[in-house]
């Protein structure tokens, strides 16, 4: 009886947890203007003018793009496939990614806002939806029911949609990617474990590189008023400092919703992963650093708890790489790979 009992637990905390995100549903109210990279939706820019397709600036980051995107790809047929690492460590990385994204879920929660720190949650609905996340995060951090945890945080993505939209959702497809990798690693057979890990790490790959393609786009391309007025209230624009003069906080802030993109799709390729990662690292150190440079450590805070989950999702692609599957380097022919470098054979257990 004591056993049963204890398999049938995780069935009640899903089939709870489903029910807590569905209900209300359909009389949640439409999404109010919230706060966008640390900027009101509401804000106005003096004399705002939006770049239109043909303006020289968007058509040269159009050329640097498709140029970087190139070049990753050449590069990537260049490079030898890199030795992963031993399953103990390859385990100790995937652990940080799972406390990571539980301390963000639980923390983001106790402010009130929905897997990011902006998305204020408002009405029953969203007080599930703050409820249902806060279990999420303590299933996680504790490292217990992390299978069942993750399909919950698929559900809690669905009540952001309805919530605040399907742009939202695309911004935040991943944490999609993030539940997808930790399911498929906890599932409850070797059988299907072995079946779905080869995927595993592409689908975060991708799902994560969507997020930052919507994010650069959303919020620094077309919408550049949010970017724009960020830039006016804190001085992140350096490069005026430096001698280029030219480099307004327009031009700023459409460069900075192009590198987004790049990055983004260079995820999706899965070409040269390892370097496009470190460079993102490399961005998200730098914003935070920003904030703690200008005294605003609340700020720094914020950015922090709301990057933790791709944080961890940089670790492991960092450890990993593209993953065995669904990337570009699998459709090359094999006359344009470099067969002088050594490939080390990759663990079947990845």
């Amino acid at each position: 009886m004591l056993s049963i009992r204890s398999n049938l637990r995780p069935f009640i905390l899903i089939t709870l947890g489903a029910m807590l995100t569905l209900t209300l549903a359909f009389s949640a109210t439409g999404a109010f203007a919230h706060v966008r990279w640390f900027v009101d939706t509401n804000v106005t820019v003096e004399n705002f003018a939006a770049y239109s397709i043909t303006d020289p600036e968007v058509l040269i980051w159009i050329a640097i793009s498709f140029v970087i995107v190139a070049a990753s790809i050449v590069l990537d047929t260049k490079l030898p496939n890199v030795r992963i690492v031993g399953s103990e460590t390859r385990h100790d990385f995937i652990e940080i990614l799972r406390i990571f994204t539980g301390m963000s879920m639980l923390l983001t929660a106790y402010e009130g806002a929905i897997v990011a720190p902006h998305l204020i949650a408002y009405g029953a609905f969203g007080t599930k939806l703050i409820f249902l996340q806060a279990i999420i995060g303590i299933l996680l951090i504790a490292n217990r029911f992390v299978r069942h945890a993750a399909i919950l945080l698929i559900i809690l993505h669905l009540g952001l949609t309805i919530q605040f939209g399907v742009l939202a959702a695309l911004e935040y497809s991943s944490i999609v990617g993030i539940a997808l990798f930790l399911l498929i690693n906890n599932l409850p057979t070797l059988e299907l474990r072995e079946l779905y890990k080869p995927f595993s790490v592409a689908i975060m790959r991708i799902l994560v590189g969507i997020s930052l393609i919507t994010l650069g786009l959303a919020e620094k391309l077309f919408g550049a008023i949010l970017a724009e007025s960020f830039l006016a209230a804190n001085s992140w624009n350096f490069l005026p400092a430096l001698g280029f003069d030219f480099f307004t906080d327009r031009l700023f802030a459409l460069s900075a919703g192009f590198t987004e993109v790049i990055f983004g799709v260079i995820l999706v390729l899965g070409t040269t992963t390892r370097l496009n990662v470190l460079a993102l690292s490399v961005v998200l150190l730098a914003s935070n650093i920003l904030f703690i440079i200008e005294g605003n450590n609340e700020a720094a805070l914020v950015e922090f708890v709301g990057h933790m989950p791709i944080i961890g999702v940089a670790l492991v692609l960092l450890l990993l790489g593209a993953g065995q599957r669904w990337k570009l380097r699998r459709i090359v022919p094999q006359w344009l790979k470099n067969m002088n470098l050594k490939t080390i054979r990759v663990p079947s257990d990845v």
